[in-house]
């Protein structure tokens, strides 16, 4: 009975770690795609500025938080230039 409570302890200790790393994990995760999200709509709303007429869709799920930028108009089969960026130089 000297050693059940120190056994009990360690393997408590053992399995609130276990469960604490896993729960950092996910938050780690989380605050990595909070910030992809708000990466790729910061940049969205930066390329509608400098291009109000085209259609901006932002893409956070790309390695590199990106941006598309459809231009209306034009005389092409596609409709128009587009562009697929990640970085907006002013």
């Amino acid at each position: 009975m000297n050693y059940c409570r120190t056994d009990w302890a360690d393997w408590k200790t053992a399995k609130t770690m276990k469960a604490i790393d896993s729960q950092s994990q996910k938050l780690v995760e989380e605050w990595v795609e909070d910030h992809r999200n708000a990466m790729s709509n910061k940049l969205a709303k930066k390329a509608k500025e400098m291009f109000p007429k085209a259609k901006v869709t932002p893409v956070p799920d790309a390695i590199v938080p990106s941006v598309i930028i459809e231009e209306e108009g034009g005389e092409t089969a596609l409709g128009g230039p587009m562009r697929i960026t990640w970085k907006l130089d002013a």
